[in-house]
């Protein structure tokens, strides 16, 4: 009987191969040679699923993100508005190993997205669901009358965006510097300023 192979699973497994590389080495580090040994892979079935280099960092950067969104569909949108904006918060700050993988991971991603038109498609779309996802909550929290008054939804999601990516990119950078504690009290902070 012909074996039968997940092909999902096995890009699964590349992507995570990515990840390690790219975390343990850098981004330069995850050519498709290194991924193909970190994973146990040969080149060619490799290639067989992602023909080249940025075809296969795409492809890492991308589930990442899409891990990420997974665990923003648990959060209850039942909840008042300010929650949810702490809890999709929350996930994005690198708090745990996973979160902390993700952050990593998307963090080096950005500079090989400024020069590669595939890589940099895919970072805005991601990067533009967010602000639409916090827009939404914004709008929804300034028509139950939740939000300080002024606040522009679509300006404040662009806000809070870039300031958990500074937030990640200064706990990457030295978590003794700026600890997990710390990055929570700054947006609850933030928070306690938008929702009197």
């Amino acid at each position: 009987m012909p074996k039968v192979v997940d092909h999902e699973a096995r890009r699964r497994e590349l992507a995570e191969a990515v990840w390690r590389i790219v975390q343990r080495d850098g981004i330069d580090h995850a050519s498709v040679r290194a991924v193909a040994a970190e994973s146990g892979w040969s080149s060619g079935s490799l290639r067989h699923y992602f023909p080249t280099q940025d075809a296969l960092l795409g492809f890492a950067m991308e589930m990442a993100f899409m891990r990420f969104l997974g665990r923003l569909e648990q959060v209850d949108p039942a909840l008042p508005s300010k929650e949810i904006v702490r809890r999709i918060i929350h996930e994005m700050l690198a708090l745990d190993e996973e979160r902390r993988v993700e952050s990593a991971v998307l963090i080096s991603f950005l500079p090989r997205s400024l020069v590669e038109p595939s890589l940099h498609e895919l970072e805005r779309t991601g990067t533009r669901a967010l602000y639409d996802r916090f827009t939404r909550v914004f709008r929804r929290a300034q028509e139950a009358g939740e939000l300080r008054e002024g606040v522009d939804p679509a300006r404040e999601a662009r806000r809070i965006v870039a300031l958990i990516d500074g937030l990640n990119m200064h706990h990457q950078q030295g978590a003794d510097d700026m600890p997990d504690d710390e990055m929570i009290t700054i947006t609850d902070e933030h928070l306690d300023r938008l929702f009197p």
